[in-house]
């Protein structure tokens, strides 16, 4: 039998240690990522990144507690396993709230951070006043009409509280929160509907018509408030800004 070179056979065996050693570091390297995976499903599923405190910011009191309770998150919740978009969408839900957003910190506290909605405008159903925010968006009902609230009706019909008025009536709205002080002293509602009129305290209206060159007939109205007799007033009609109307007469002016 042929003898095999020393050298070859040491050849040879230097390849099997290499390969071994190459199996081995494979094998330790899996075993290794295999522990680091356990270890850190283990970690979120640990009470160490749990939800220890739930902090509300931007309301106060019954407002926040209502926030905590819509958020709908338990103390103890594994942090990754928050449900952040169900819970902005349910807080949303609160009539008060435009936006919400929540942020999470690893030391357990998770905080929900609240935008509220302000109320600009009043309407009435009859028994009750709902103040409703820029948008439309019916915020809260009172009994009692707060002071400094311009009143908007002509609504088919009134929307419930969380709900939104049609956006037909939005530039109603609009043009409510940018009466100057010597209109709003005056008006007494805004009349929604596609074309705009503000009834006066005492008689008469003004006939606004739609929002086109808004600021204009703003101050052709506030103008002829400030200067004119209103005497037996029916209406003034500002819808042709540059040329508006003073009516003493139901005949004098396009119908209402």
């Amino acid at each position: 039998m042929t003898e095999i070179d020393p050298r070859i056979q040491e050849r040879r065996i230097e390849i099997l240690r290499a390969k071994g050693k190459r199996r081995l570091r494979v094998v330790l390297l899996t075993v290794s990522l295999l522990l680091l995976i356990a270890g850190a499903v283990a970690i979120t599923k640990s009470s160490l990144l749990d939800v220890d405190e739930i902090m509300v910011k931007g309301a106060e009191s019954e407002l926040a507690d209502f926030v905590q309770e819509r958020a709908n998150i338990q103390i103890s919740t594994p942090l990754l396993e928050v449900d952040s978009k169900g819970a902005i969408e349910r807080i949303k839900e609160i009539p008060q709230i435009k936006d919400a957003r929540i942020s999470k910190s690893f030391n357990g506290t998770l905080t929900v951070t609240v935008t509220q909605r302000n109320p600009v405008v009043a309407a009435t159903d009859g028994s009750s006043w709902l103040l409703l925010d820029d948008e439309g968006r019916v915020v809260t009902r009172m009994l009692e009409l707060p002071y400094g609230y311009p009143v908007v009706d002509g609504f088919a019909e009134l929307p419930r509280l969380g709900e939104w008025v049609p956006e037909q009536a939005l530039p109603a709205i609009h043009l409510a929160m940018n009466l100057p002080s010597i209109l709003a002293a005056n008006v007494s509602t805004i009349h929604a509907g596609d074309a705009i009129e503000l009834i006066l305290f005492g008689e008469g209206k003004i006939l606004f018509g739609d929002t086109n060159n808004q600021s204009e007939k703003i101050l052709a109205a506030a103008t002829i408030l400030e200067k004119a007799n209103l005497d037996n007033l029916v209406h003034v009609d500002v819808r042709a800004p540059r040329n508006p109307v003073l009516c003493r007469s139901q005949d004098c002016s396009y119908a209402s």
